[in-house]
């Protein structure tokens, strides 16, 4: 009988996030374009698909990223190792960004800077991916109730994500400095600003926030990218101290 290695993400959760990726790109198909219209495609409307498409993605990651990784720790507890949840972690989000990069590619198909473009989006997504993954898990390490991992996890990326914008004419009055920072903690505004999106300026926020009438600079996608994959490093890293912490008490 052939035994599946462990390191690798049960089957059904990448087929998943593959499904993920594409619902969230044929998301922005749907909301845009009527159902006649989806076979005749122009350039330039096939081109206006992919800012919506990214943040229907960056959407997902944000909301699912966390409750992979409580899942992740969940595996832990059935007697996966620690690097066998990070190796499942790694293989669902890089199934997740690929497709949503070969999609992203589709739509933008024709454009002289589609290549790097796509490169630049998805190196943050994956980080932010993975950072959000790696929060969720060490949830799941300090909560014994998974619920409590979800539900305190994906409270506070909801609000990191949308903190700035909550706080209206606060956050608005903040020094730039704190401005900047909220933005790169925000994973929704980094993720927005490596795919070129100034979504402070969407026609929706800029009616309803403060920030939106203040000169701010977005982080650059390099910046996001490093910090989240810093996040990312140092959750995992406190949940390995915290599993050997627990190992020695148990060998104790």
């Amino acid at each position: 009988m052939v035994q599946r290695d462990e390191r690798v993400a049960p089957f059904g959760v990448v087929a998943a996030a593959a499904c993920a990726a594409i619902l969230a790109h044929g998301g922005s198909l749907v909301v845009n374009v009527s159902p006649r219209g989806w076979l005749t495609l122009t350039d330039k409307t096939r081109w206006g698909l992919s800012p919506d498409a990214f943040l229907f993605a960056a959407a997902l990651v944000i909301v699912c990223a966390p409750i992979v990784g409580v899942g992740a720790t969940a595996r832990q507890s059935n007697g996966r190792s620690l690097a066998s949840s990070v190796a499942a972690l790694a293989t669902v989000v890089s199934t997740f960004t690929l497709v949503s990069a070969a999609l992203t590619i589709g739509w933008r198909f024709g454009q002289k800077d589609v290549l790097a473009f796509t490169v630049r989006s998805h190196a943050t997504l994956a980080a932010v991916a993975i950072a959000l993954a790696a929060w969720g898990a060490l949830c799941g390490r300090w909560f014994h109730n998974p619920l409590d991992a979800v539900g305190i996890s994906l409270l506070t990326t909801l609000a990191a994500a949308g903190g700035l914008l909550l706080g209206g004419s606060v956050s608005a009055a903040l020094p730039r400095s704190l401005v900047a920072a909220g933005l790169i903690a925000s994973p929704l505004f980094a993720a927005a600003s490596a795919a070129q999106i100034d979504l402070l300026h969407s026609d929706l926020l800029y009616q309803i926030s403060p920030l939106a009438h203040v000169q701010i600079d977005y982080p650059t996608w390099t910046l996001a990218t490093l910090c989240y994959l810093v996040a990312a490093a140092i959750c995992l890293l406190t949940l390995a101290a915290a599993n050997r912490r627990s190992s020695n008490l148990v060998h104790n």
